[in-house]
């Protein structure tokens, strides 16, 4: 299969999705092992339904899903070549992502430090004294009558 160097690493990524396929699920290796089937004609059919779909980009479990309908249905037409550039995601950062993230990593460490500076400086509540009932037998401080005889 002749693909632009920019492919190859895409269709290596497709080629181990299968192959992984193929170690948790045995029977899919005999279809993919079907004659008239093949990787060109996969990567074939993938273009063509995500250029039927409108989309430019898709996730993994979407490709995985279109090139093991491809292995998983004998009539299926493949269509023609599609011109198209594969390219696979890469999960790295860009340095600038990398910069962002670190940025509010260390405002909000900065923000549950000073709320935990603020809790421990906040002045401690003191319980509120509460008026007790006076003792058994304890005199009552009562003002004098004058007309207590």
């Amino acid at each position: 299969m002749a693909t632009m160097k920019s492919n190859n690493a895409a269709i290596a990524a497709m080629q181990q999705m299968l192959q992984e396929r193929c170690i948790a699920e045995p029977t899919f290796a005999i279809k993919m092992a079907n004659p008239s089937k093949s990787m060109e004609g996969a990567v074939n059919y993938l273009c063509g339904q995500i250029q039927k779909s409108g989309l430019c980009c898709v996730d993994d479990a979407t490709v995985m899903n279109i090139l093991v309908h491809y292995f998983d249905e004998n009539e299926i037409e493949e269509g023609g070549k599609v011109n198209c550039n594969i390219v696979v995601s890469k999960p790295e950062l860009s340095d600038e992502d990398k910069a962002e993230l670190k940025e509010q990593a260390m405002e909000q460490y900065k923000e549950e430090q000073l709320r935990e500076i603020r809790r421990q400086s906040a002045p401690k509540t003191q319980p509120k004294p509460t008026a007790t009932a006076p003792k058994a037998g304890a005199e009552i401080n009562v003002q004098p009558n004058l007309f207590d005889f």
